[in-house]
Parts: structure tokens; C-alpha cells; sequence
């Protein structure tokens, strides 16, 4: 009888672990980056994690063969987004999930602008984001392009006039840019993507969204994260942000960083 007892004691151990993901012995969840890139034939990529207070850590170097060909092999302690790149300003952000093949394509030199992905949900995520970003910067270059040309070929009043009229285009295209986030935070509740969509720049620089004026967007994506993940450190950072801002909105001094 107490060797039955031992026994199922054993069994009930090792059920607990395999639900806890205890099979990997060490808590860390795998994942794999691999793919062929243009112009990328012995070039070096860098792989660094975006921490959950947005600071970057370095993680590895991958070297690229002769035929532009790369795999990189992770664990990662929970979910968390990387940053390729090969270049200081030409980049990608991936949200790899345990256990996942993540397979990419593009260009080397214009990364962010023409890689696709694909065997990662999480991944494709952020690339939809990336390719709104992209859309918008390529209205507002082309807003920006026409600016210039009317300044050199106008006289002083009718390019006052034709700049009132980019000018509104441009917000006409950041209400467009806005709308779309928006819908995709609506889309993906409890995905860590909303958070990149949160923060995501307009004109490189600017931002989307505004506590003051948006905060209610703000607790939406901090709801969805928990119930969705509340143990990440990504949430439970965001979830300090939130209270933090919450406690200042009493003072109307709403700051999130």
C-alpha cells in the first residue's frame, strides 16, 4: 500500500510539471530565427531583446553565408520582442512564441521596409504593425516632396495656400494611421503586440497616441494583458506605467514615460 502511495505521489509530480511547462528541466522556452536575405552574403546581424522598460540587450551575432542564409537558435525566460538588424537604423521587431520556427525573407539593405515572416502568429503581428508605419512614411515623404517643390515654384502667397492644403493632408494622414492602431489594438486583446502598437512613432518621431487624450486606450491594452498574460514582465511593467498615470490623473498632471 505505501509503495502504491509513493507511486501515485510520483505520477501526480510529474503531472504538475509537464503542466507548468516543467518538461524543459530549466523554465526557458526555444525558439529559432531562420531565413535568406538579399545583400546580406557574409554580412553580420545582431539580435538584441527590447527589455520591458524598453531598453535594448544585446543577445548574439549571426553571420550570414555566402547565399545570404542565417539561423539563430534562442530561449528566452518568457515572451519577449528581439530586434534584428544589420544596420543602426534599419530594423525589425519579432515576438517569437515558445517553440517556434520563425522563417524570414527580404532585403539586407532596406530590412524593415521589405521583409516578410512567417511560422510566427506573434511575429506576422508586429509586421502588420511595421507595414502601417511603412505606408505612412511613404504618404509623408511623398506630402513632404511636394511641400518643397511648391516652395521653390510658387510665389509667396500661393504656396501659403498650397501648404494649408499638405498640411491638412497630413493630418488627414495621421487620423488614418490612428484609426488603423487603433483597430488593431481592438483586434488583438491581450497579444504583447498591442504594446508596440501603443508606443508605435508617426513621422518617426511623433506619437499616436496621448495619455491625456487617450488613456482610456491605455487601460484597454493593460486590461487585455491580464487577463491574457499578467505574469509577463512586459505587462507588469506596463501595468506600473498605468498606475502610476492613474495616481497622477487625480492631479491632472497625467505622465506616462
Amino acid at each position: 500500500m505505501k509503495k502504491s502511495r509513493i507511486i501515485c505521489t510520483i505520477c501526480v509530480i510529474c503531472l504538475t510539471l509537464l503542466a507548468c511547462g516543467g518538461k524543459k528541466g530549466d523554465g526557458l522556452q526555444s525558439f529559432t530565427i531562420e531565413g535568406t536575405l538579399a545583400n546580406a552574403a557574409d554580412k553580420m546581424l545582431y539580435i538584441e531583446e527590447i527589455t520591458p522598460d524598453n531598453g535594448p540587450r544585446f543577445v548574439d551575432s549571426i553571420l550570414c553565408d555566402a547565399r545570404g542564409c542565417f539561423k539563430y537558435e534562442g530561449t528566452m525566460q518568457y515572451q519577449t520582442f528581439y530586434n534584428l538588424h544589420g544596420s543602426l537604423y534599419d530594423y525589425i521587431v519579432l515576438l517569437p512564441s515558445d517553440g517556434e520556427v520563425i522563417e524570414m525573407s527580404g532585403d539586407a539593405n532596406d530590412l524593415g521596409r521589405t521583409y516578410m515572416v512567417k511560422g510566427s502568429p506573434e511575429s506576422q503581428l508586429m509586421w502588420q504593425i511595421q507595414s502601417y508605419i511603412n505606408q505612412s512614411n511613404v504618404a509623408i515623404q511623398e506630402l513632404a516632396q511636394r511641400d518643397a517643390e511648391n516652395r521653390k515654384n510658387l510665389n509667396e502667397a500661393d504656396f501659403a495656400k498650397a501648404h494649408a492644403a499638405t498640411d491638412s493632408l497630413f493630418l488627414a494622414e495621421r487620423q488614418t494611421t490612428y484609426r488603423m492602431m487603433l483597430n488593431f489594438i481592438d483586434d488583438n486583446p491581450g497579444s504583447l503586440s498591442t504594446l508596440y502598437a501603443l508606443d508605435a512613432p508617426f513621422n518617426h518621431t511623433m506619437r499616436l497616441f496621448y495619455q491625456e487624450s487617450d488613456f482610456d486606450i491605455f487601460e484597454q491594452v493593460l486590461q487585455g494583458l491580464e487577463e491574457k498574460c499578467p505574469d509577463n514582465p512586459h505587462t507588469q511593467y506596463y501595468r506600473t506605467r498605468v498606475e502610476r498615470a492613474r495616481a497622477m490623473a487625480s492631479t491632472q498632471e497625467i505622465v506616462i514615460e
